[in-house]
């Protein structure tokens, strides 16, 4: 009979259930999920990096020769004729390149005696396929490091034959056996991976990846060297010992381990962070919703004490009252979980694919853990038990004349009172309108987590808004060029080029940076500062990057050291240019070539901006501007969703909670809405009076949770940029106060509408039946 009568009760209640529902679902739901859809990541990851002796560190190299190693005669003779990189000494002589690398290889061991070094040599290239420009980086086949992978076919035994990635061949048509032409006709044999490349970055640019446009290319060491492209070499290691990262060689730039790099070590984060996240999140939601279990039920039981209190005076004891309450309840969070169990498992696939959209890795069928199941189910119903037995066994423990007699109206607490003298010259109806969303501290506390967690992630939905294109594209949508090209030779400018000079081997406070020299009448690739304005380099000041600027904290006006083969120039900061995608520092042209011929001359370029298309043989590197945008609409595509994703399920709690917390203020204050009636108020005023002082509080909520948000978003910021060395231009704009005010205000009339419903309906008989009672 109790269990029949709890049920009863439950059942009237299934509005608010429902929406407590959607809460411990997405709790089950999150966890399951994410741990899953990462774990079938991880565990093939693991052996795959195992497999093929991925790096523990690397160290990036200059690809110059240092001053010390000019003393070689055969390196001076080169460097005299204007060969002193690393890829023109290689192409030059390679004897004399290997013997280079060999002594470098042999001061790094010096110095860390218990690692093995070797060099990783690579190339990028570009090439059109299907009439959209592509890139490629090819990766020259290693002896014991950072061995490849294949996931299908062979590796490359013919000079025609190439290896590329398995989700860059799904994502244009291409199979085992097919013809790509990269220059030259080469047959695909199958589909490589690359322990030092999980994330394919081919550039200090985060953002520029689409797996549909970009991949890494493993050919036979004659074919390598053969094809054309920018090289580029560092040096990799593997040691069971400490890594030493503050190496004193002339020659090294940085020293990072794997886990701190983002082309190889951001999957460590991801997955780590992943996991603790996914059982965050978890925590936090089923926190939400026990807590509003709790209330309900203790709103619940305080409209029954007369009923509870008769029955412990027949004769019922506590054990015996409490437990229809307890176990219904158990058994409505327990299907919940379970359901959202099942939906973690159906999401977790799609989940492990979006990874597998951008990380280069293999993967496995998700298989079901006991484990996993008992955390996400059984962890969250343990902790109902606890909060909802503590709530049922306090009011139940009562003796049956306290909870026959009517209760004393519960005095104000700390919080009432102090918004009390605060309002003191307000009005009786504006006192009681304000006060009443107090009278439950714990109901008010969690309606305002539920703002503050709904707020952040629109907050930080709205700033990704746009960061993508400020990353990837950057000024190229304002930039009047078509094609990007670079040189080895010194070719005739033709009209409708204007030629630029990169040098990438400068310094600023120990930071490598690009120099590059543009013209001083440079129309093609104009820069400008964020509020639009131009700049124009000019001599004797240096214009920097946003990303340079905000990683050493740089202002207009400030100087700067610039360390330049072995000099050290100090000039004033004359404008900051609204790009991130690379750390640069402009001068014009003429005052960077003086500088790198020793006063020789002011006309050397290696590169031109161009309207049309340059002669290949001449450039053999060209970059499409608008390839290099389109090939960011992929990753844009990736975060407008994560947004939508953010937004999504920061409403749905939002949207539950309020719902919940409104419809038991009105069960609540049933009677007392009838008395308002009866003395006259009107409808609206009612509702005014009952539900509206949580529209205030809500929007003063967003607006306390908008600086903590930022404050949030701020440490992110920092943490990137100082681990990674990656610069997020999240960008607030004051209308997004405006959106978010909005969206709560959309979320908190939405979620209303069945509570002021409910409170129209409502009698004023109601009230007599208090009385009578």
């Amino acid at each position: 009979m109790l269990y029949k009568n709890v049920w009863k009760t439950l059942s009237k209640k299934w509005m608010q259930l429902l929406a407590i529902a959607i809460i411990i679902v997405m709790s089950s739901l999150t966890y399951t999920m994410m741990f899953y859809g990462i774990s079938g990541i991880e565990v093939p990851t693991e052996e795959y990096l195992e497999q093929s002796n991925q790096e523990d560190f690397a160290i990036e190299m200059l690809n110059r020769v240092t001053e010390e190693e000019l003393r070689d005669p055969d390196v001076a003779a080169l460097a005299s004729t204007g060969t002193f990189t690393l890829s023109d000494i290689k192409r030059a002589d390679e004897g004399v390149f290997n013997r280079l690398i060999t002594s470098r290889i042999d001061a790094v061991e010096k110095e860390m005696p218990d690692a093995t070094i070797e060099l990783r040599d690579l190339k990028a290239i570009t090439y059109t396929l299907d009439g959209a420009e592509h890139r490629g980086l090819l990766i020259k086949e290693s002896d014991t490091i950072n061995r490849s992978y294949l996931e299908a076919g062979d590796r490359p035994n013919t000079n025609d034959e190439v290896a590329l990635n398995k989700k860059y061949a799904e994502e244009n048509g291409i199979e085992v056996g097919d013809m790509i032409d990269l220059g030259r006709p080469f047959t695909v044999s199958g589909f490589v991976l690359f322990p030092d490349y999980t994330l394919p970055l081919f550039d200090d640019n985060l953002f520029n990846l689409d797996p549909g446009s970009q991949t890494l290319l493993l050919m036979t060491d004659e074919s390598f060297e053969s094809i054309v492209g920018q090289e580029s070499f560092r040096l990799s290691g593997v040691t069971d010992q400490t890594v030493e990262t503050d190496l004193e060689l002339p020659f090294v730039v940085s020293v990072m381990e794997t886990e701190n790099i983002i082309r190889s070590g951001a999957i460590y984060s991801e997955i780590s962070s992943g996991k603790a996240m996914a059982l965050g999140l978890s925590l936090f939601i089923v926190s939400i919703a026990v807590i509003i279990v709790a209330i309900l039920i203790s709103n619940m039981l305080e409209a029954e004490r007369g009923q509870i209190g008769l029955l412990k005076a027949i004769g019922y004891s506590r054990r015996q009252i409490a437990a229809p309450y307890l176990v219904l309840i158990l058994i409505f969070a327990f299907f919940m979980l379970i359901i959202g169990y099942f939906l973690g498992l159906y999401f977790a696939n799609p989940l492990k694919e979006l990874y597998l959209d951008f990380y280069l890795l293999p993967s496995i069928t998700i298989a079901q853990s006991p484990l996993v199941f008992l955390t996400a189910v059984f962890a969250p119903l343990f902790f109902f038990a606890l909060v909802a037995g503590g709530v049922i066994y306090k009011i139940m423990g009562e003796s049956a004349l306290v909870l026959l007699s009517p209760r004393d109206n519960v005095s104000l607490n700390r919080l009432s009172r102090l918004v009390s003298r605060l309002m003191k010259q307000a009005s009786g109806k504006t006192k009681f309108k304000y006060l009443y969303a107090f009278k439950s501290t714990g109901s008010f506390l969690i309606f305002f987590l539920g703002i503050l967690f709904s707020t952040i992630l629109i907050i930080f939905a709205l700033m990704m808004n746009g960061a993508v294109d400020r990353m990837t594209v950057g000024g190229l949508n304002d930039a009047v060029y078509e094609y990007e090209a670079y040189t080895d030779s010194t070719p005739t400018v033709e009209e409708g080029q204007e030629p630029f000079l990169t040098y990438t081997f400068a310094f600023v406070e120990d930071k490598l940076i690009t120099l590059k020299g543009l013209s001083d009448d440079n129309t093609l690739f104009p820069l400008q500062n964020e509020d639009g304005d131009k700049l124009v380099p000019e001599s004797g000041g240096v214009i920097v990057s946003s990303s340079l600027a905000l990683k050493l904290g740089l202002e207009t006006g400030q100087e700067i050291d610039v360390d330049l083969d072995g000099d050290t120039l100090t000039y004033p900061i004359i404008g900051i240019a609204d790009e991130f995608s690379g750390d640069f520092a402009y001068l014009p042209r003429t005052e960077l070539s003086e500088l790198l011929s020793d006063g020789v001359t002011d006309s050397l370029f290696n590169g031109i901006y161009a309207t049309e298309r340059p002669n290949e043989s001449d450039y053999p590197t060209i970059l499409s501007r608008q390839g290099l945008i389109e090939q960011s609409e992929s990753i844009n595509q990736y975060m407008n969703f994560m947004m939508n994703v953010l937004i999504g399920g920061a409403s749905l709690i939002a949207f539950s909670i309020l719902f919940v917390l409104t419809a038991l203020t009105v069960e609540k204050n049933y009677y007392v809405i009838s008395l308002l009636k009866v003395m006259g108020y009107q409808k609206r005023e009612v509702r005014s009076m009952i539900l509206n002082s949580y529209f205030i509080y809500a929007l003063v909520s967003a607006l306390l949770s908008i600086p903590i948000a930022l404050l949030t978003l701020r440490v992110i910021i920092v943490v990137f940029a100082e681990d990674y060395g990656l610069v997020l231009p999240l960008e607030f704009e004051w209308i997004y106060i405006v959106y978010t005010l909005g969206a709560v205000a959309l979320l908190f009339f939405m979620s209303t509408f069945v509570s002021r419903r409910k409170i129209d309906q409502i009698p004023l008989q109601e009230v007599l039946k208090s009385y009578q009672e």
